[in-house]
């Protein structure tokens, strides 16, 4: 963990640059623009690497920073607050991702997967859901079986992010023993170009992909622990995962507000800025009240998932629900405040009510996360 004064200098490098393009370059780039410039990106870069904060949820072995759940949340809160930081915080020059699971790699499979992605920053994707899965791991129908030393796997993984920006990927399946029993077990890719892929882009602002695998034989020496072990496995990617969304929904939030406040001063109508309003500060006000209370239940989310503390799955998804349905409100609600100007594309307002909506359905939907819930107490 990161000692207090440390995080503290960190959070404010990265507000002050964040600040000074969002001032700058933010307000002049339109919807099209798909990235942070290139001068942005390697002053971002330079502060991080400044502090050894490369792959900062990374294994000191292999060349990360390893720190804790929390101070994760609390970095990538402050490095999301840009137009693209829902899904790209700083720009990802913290490193890609490199889920807790890999640990559970034999010695040879970090130095031939894990190791070499560090190096490049590139991380891993992770390849779990399906079209008709329904957030159920139990329903997924991918399926391997064991023929000798490898794995003849079929089936079609979908909605996988950061698959052309990674150095290699994992892949969740049914491996399905002599007497027919499904066993759902890790497997590691190294390369995907064999494979067939497609392409889409949800509500025009973020791009997702489908694999498909036909007869694809994988060696058994790719697979991450034991036969069986994958759902587990993925049960604590997903709570970090969850958390880490919450807490990019929480650096939107921040930046929304902002942009709310700064136009609602300027703003004239009726004789007077919209800051005078009732209802307009209503809006201000309620947005910083949940605002705050969103981002306390996911520091306690980060805090119980990396102690294992009781029902520490179900509390990290609903740090997720919390902070994705905050999100949802207070950009809505800033939208509201800018009127039309919303949509025009210079702020990035708009893409964040979409992207916020992708979200909400993202690391399980929200409807599962309130049926879990219930589940517990009734």
């Amino acid at each position: 963990m990161l000692l207090k004064p440390e995080l503290e200098n960190i959070k404010k490098i990265l507000s002050s640059i964040l600040c000074e393009f969002t001032e700058d370059a933010e307000q002049s780039s339109k919807r099209d623009r798909e990235e942070l410039s290139k001068e942005i990106v390697e002053r971002l870069k330079q502060a991080v690497d400044g502090y050894g904060l490369h792959g900062i949820g990374a294994k000191k072995e292999w060349g990360g920073t390893e720190l804790s759940l929390l101070d994760r949340t609390i970095l990538v809160e402050e490095a999301s607050k840009h137009r693209f930081g829902l899904y790209h915080p700083a720009a990802d020059v913290f490193g890609g991702g490199f889920p807790s699971f890999l640990t559970e790699c034999t010695n040879k499979q970090q130095e031939s997967f894990v190791k070499p992605a560090m190096k490049t920053g590139k991380g891993c994707f992770v390849a779990v859901w399906e079209e008709a899965e329904d957030n159920d791991l139990g329903k997924l129908t991918t399926s391997a079986i064991r023929d000798q030393d490898r794995w003849i796997i079929n089936g079609q993984k979908t909605y996988i992010q950061n698959l052309d920006t990674s150095g290699f990927g994992v892949i969740l399946v049914n491996c399905q023993l002599e007497s027919g029993e499904l066993k759902p077990t890790l497997f590691l890719l190294d390369s995907v170009e064999q494979l067939e892929k497609k392409d889409t882009t949800l509500i025009d602002v973020h791009s997702t992909h489908s694999i498909i695998f036909n007869d694809v034989r994988i060696y058994d020496n790719q697979r991450i622990g034991a036969i069986g072990d994958g759902t587990r496995f993925i049960k604590q990617w997903l709570a970090e995962s969850q958390v880490l969304l919450a807490a990019k929904c929480l650096g939107v939030s921040v930046q929304a507000i902002e942009y709310g406040k700064a136009f609602a001063k300027k703003r004239i109508t009726r004789g007077k800025p919209l800051a005078e309003f009732p209802t307009i500060r209503s809006m201000i006000g309620k947005a910083l009240i949940s605002l705050q209370s969103a981002r306390l239940m996911v520091q306690d989310a980060a805090k119980k998932v990396d102690k294992k503390d009781e029902d520490w799955e179900l509390i990290a998804q609903m740090a997720k629900l919390q902070a994705t349905e905050t999100a949802s409100k207070i950009v809505d609600d800033v939208l509201q405040i800018h009127g039309g100007a919303g949509f025009a594309g210079d702020l990035p307002i708009e893409r964040w009510y979409k992207e916020i909506r992708i979200a909400r359905v993202n690391h399980l939907k929200s409807e599962t996360i309130i049926e879990n819930a219930a589940s517990k107490v009734l």
